[in-house]
């Protein structure tokens, strides 16, 4: 499940491993075997700050070492975040080892073509606060990383849409809640590993995409930020560790254990069991062709937690959907997801406040699963990104996407033994022009056209407009 943190852990191992492996500061110790100044110890955040983007699925933080001090305090229309230093105590806090972010994002959707129950507004808010064990002078190479986040607001219904159409409504929970949602630990070992445990968001981490992986500033529609089949297999947020072993410098391999019982809005400890519990494997190629880079994850996934069985003998599939007898459930459950995201085009003449490559890519996304214990059993997705927009405006990014939601054939069986009729695929395709008015403050214009699996459901026609601040 942890395609991400290949890719985005490579920073830790190839930079921060290597320094622990052949120098004489790794754990403490100076070259004359004294004990090491706070300045000797190795800070990701330093070294291999691309680690925090992809935990944070957002390129900059505060306290960036990349970040031009001009955006910290500059012209309110040049800062990367709106408070700014607030007064110097967000740098002193950030070079001693404690980094805090804030956003907030505010959207307003509704159908054009009547098929909604009219225009809704939601709003969420995410507060990350993360400890840099080496800044902090404690011992080299960890995180410590904490995301509390809270929603509220109403979000679109009545367009027949199986997947919801805004996926930031779903975190932490839908309709609304307040929760600390992901506390844990990354740390760096010798010999290109590493590892992370805690309660975390794998949902976000497994399924890595260059220009279709974040709610936030790109894509709504939760088929084109993630591979939902993964939702069986693993809560928005969980209980669980990481393995990570960097094989080659674009080459990695993870290994996974999570709870498949818990969520974001409760510690976990409650629900936790290991007869619930998730495993995977995630293979990532991060490889960059010229100055094209690409991602790409390949993912197998079992879950001991068991599902319910759609494959239902006829003789009783009544008393079973009447619940005149128990559902039957399979044991365990598994599946395969592939993503891959690819530049074509990139210019390396204009640059973005944020670092990421200006140009174009591909991306897509597969996924498959069982049809007798899935209610999603297959997925696909395709599209093209960009970073870098109309009019010479580098900060912008836009995407056109494609997703098909494939529905398990037991399960439409069953349902139509009833009298209960879904079709095959739910399709979507959404466009969107995320438009950076500063690096602080983001607009974009997000449209979607969804072909529900309900076949009483008119096609639907959605548009919406989404605000990002950071703070």
């Amino acid at each position: 499940m942890m395609g991400l943190l290949g890719s985005q852990l490579r920073g830790i191992t190839l930079i921060t491993g290597a320094i622990l492996v052949g120098s004489p500061f790794a754990f403490g110790q100076s070259a004359d075997g004294t004990e090491a100044t706070e300045k000797e110890f190795i800070s990701i955040l330093d070294v291999a700050p691309a680690v925090y983007y992809g935990l944070k699925r957002m390129p900059k933080f505060y306290g960036d070492p990349n970040m031009d001090p001009a955006t910290v305090d500059g012209r309110l229309l040049d800062r990367q975040y709106l408070f700014g230093s607030l007064g110097g105590l967000r740098t002193q806090a950030a070079e001693n080892g404690l980094v805090v972010d804030a956003g907030v994002t505010q959207v307003v959707q509704g159908s054009a073509n009547g098929t909604s129950d009219g225009a809704r507004y939601y709003g969420s808010a995410d507060l990350w606060a993360v400890l840099d064990t080496g800044r902090a002078g404690l011992w080299s190479g960890g995180l410590i990383v904490s995301h509390l986040e809270g929603n509220w607001g109403k979000t679109v219904t009545g367009t027949g849409a199986v997947l919801p159409l805004n996926s930031d409504s779903i975190m932490p929970a839908e309709p609304s809640a307040l929760a600390l949602s992901e506390l844990y630990a990354v740390q760096a070992l010798p010999a290109g590993f590493s590892v992370l445990a805690g309660k975390v968001n794998f949902t976000g981490l497994a399924d890595t995409n260059l220009f279709a992986n974040n709610e936030r500033s790109q894509f709504l529609y939760v088929g084109l930020n993630n591979n939902p089949i993964l939702g069986a297999f693993v809560p928005y947020t969980s209980l669980g560790g990481a393995v990570i072993k960097q094989i080659t410098e674009d080459l990695s391999v993870t290994g996974v254990v999570t709870s498949n019982n818990t969520n974001a809005v409760t510690p976990g400890f409650e629900d936790f069991g290991f007869d619930t519990m998730t495993y995977g494997v995630a293979a990532t190629w991060t490889p960059k062709f010229g100055n094209l880079p690409g991602n790409y994850n390949a993912l197998a996934g079992y879950t001991s937690k068991d599902p319910l069985r759609y494959d239902i003998d006829e003789r009783y599939l009544f008393e079973v959907l009447t619940g005149q007898v128990p559902a039957a459930t399979r044991t365990g459950n598994y599946a395969l997801t592939l993503t891959a995201s690819q530049y074509v085009w990139a210019d390396e003449s204009v640059k973005r406040s944020d670092g990421l490559p200006v140009g174009i890519g591909l991306f897509g996304r597969f996924g498959i699963a069982p049809e007798g214990r899935n209610v999603i059993d297959q997925f696909y997705s395709l599209g093209i990104g960009g970073f870098g927009g109309l009019f010479g405006r580098a900060d912008d990014n836009w995407g056109i996407g494609w997703a098909g939601t494939h529905f398990s054939d037991d399960l439409r069986s069953d349902l139509s033994a009833v009298g209960v009729s879904i079709d095959r695929f739910e399709h979507a395709i959404e466009a969107y022009y995320n438009v950076a008015w500063t690096p602080a403050a983001r607009t974009s214009l997000n449209v979607q056209y969804i072909n529900s699996a309900n076949p009483a459901a008119d096609d639907a026609f959605v548009i919406g407009t989404r605000l990002q601040l950071d703070f």
